[in-house]
């Protein structure tokens, strides 16, 4: 049972657990659910059919290409980390080489235990994360999915399939909770980012101006300046005679501010979520040929430091233009 360990039915789309009761193609050797062979009482992997291929060559050329370690017993591949085969128990590494290759030639990765006690690794330098490209999330093929993410997919990729099987949207991201706005920039989700931003800048107003009172009032402050005083007396008389209203509305702001941010943060992840599965989606509607779709998932996706430079003028160009706009109506 433990060589398809870490493999999914291609039925049910249920990876195998270590007392499922499983049928294998006699044919190709594709496994399957006993279930799941019941239904359809026949082999469904009709491409492996069509080419007289065999699953188990297919897997071993995949895990090859991941890092895997073929047994010099019986030929199967297993995962990077593996210590003994998964097939016939044979010792992969001679048992004073295990020490030294576990540290120096293991790959770059992380360990994941789930609640029923298994461990599974991550490969950081496989997008997919151990798990087939071939495998769906949202009707989406993960590895569209992994090449529209782009860069820290070992992070994204294992957290998008808990979205889809769990059901479940919160998570945690720090930036959002920070700079949401900035995050959303550098993920290419203009929408979220131009709103996130706006609203911030409203829930700001108040605090804000009532700083400029205070800067405006404190004349030592203005003589290090050397900013004369009259040319802002009609602005300091209108923030004066709003002073109340907008000490009013600060505690209120804050708490919005707040909220806002921390709702960005829980669910900060969940939006990226939903913004990858639309744009794979619709590239993959679009794109006239599998090269173009291919090249489209890499430009389009992943991240751009421009746009966090670009939204911080933009932001700023904003702030300006209200402050021009409030300095010319009390003149």
């Amino acid at each position: 049972m433990g060589k398809y360990l870490g493999f999914r039915c291609i039925v049910c789309n249920e990876g195998f657990k270590e007392n499922d009761d499983i049928v294998v193609c006699p044919d190709c050797g594709t496994p399957y659910h006993r279930n799941c062979w019941q239904k359809n009482n026949a082999c469904v992997n009709h491409s492996l059919h069509a080419v007289g291929g065999s699953w188990q060559s297919v897997q071993n050329e995949y895990r090859k290409n991941q890092g895997g370690k073929e047994c010099p017993n019986c030929g199967f591949v297993n995962l990077p980390d593996t210590k003994n085969c998964n097939s016939c128990g044979v010792a992969l590494y001679p048992q004073e080489q295990q020490n030294s290759t576990a540290h120096h030639n293991a790959p770059a990765g992380i360990t994941i235990t789930t609640p029923d006690g298994k461990q599974h690794f991550f490969n950081a330098a496989d997008p997919c994360c151990g798990m087939s490209p071939d495998d769906e999330i949202e009707g989406e093929r993960l590895g569209d999915v992994a090449s529209f993410v782009k860069t820290n997919t070992l992070y994204y990729i294992p957290l998008f399939k808990r979205f889809k099987e769990t059901n479940r949207k919160l998570s945690f991201n720090l930036p959002c909770i920070l700079f949401p706005y900035f995050y959303f920039a550098n993920r290419k989700m203009w929408f979220m980012s131009i709103l996130s931003g706006l609203l911030w800048i409203i829930i700001s107003i108040p605090s804000v101006l009532l700083s400029m009172l205070e800067m405006l009032t404190d004349k030592s402050y203005m003589a290090t300046l050397d900013i004369n005083e009259r040319l802002f007396e009609p602005l300091t008389a209108f923030l004066i005679s709003h002073e109340s209203l907008l000490e009013q509305l600060q505690i209120p702001c804050f708490f919005l501010g707040m909220l806002l941010r921390i709702g960005l943060c829980l669910f900060g992840n969940y939006l990226y979520f939903r913004f990858v599965i639309r744009s794979v989606k619709y590239i993959r509607q679009n794109a006239p040929t599998p090269k173009i779709k291919k090249m489209l998932l890499k430009t389009e996706g992943g991240t751009n430091i421009w746009n966090v430079l670009g939204c911080f003028g933009l932001y700023c160009g904003v702030i300006f233009f209200a402050f021009c706009i409030l300095t010319a109506k009390t003149y």
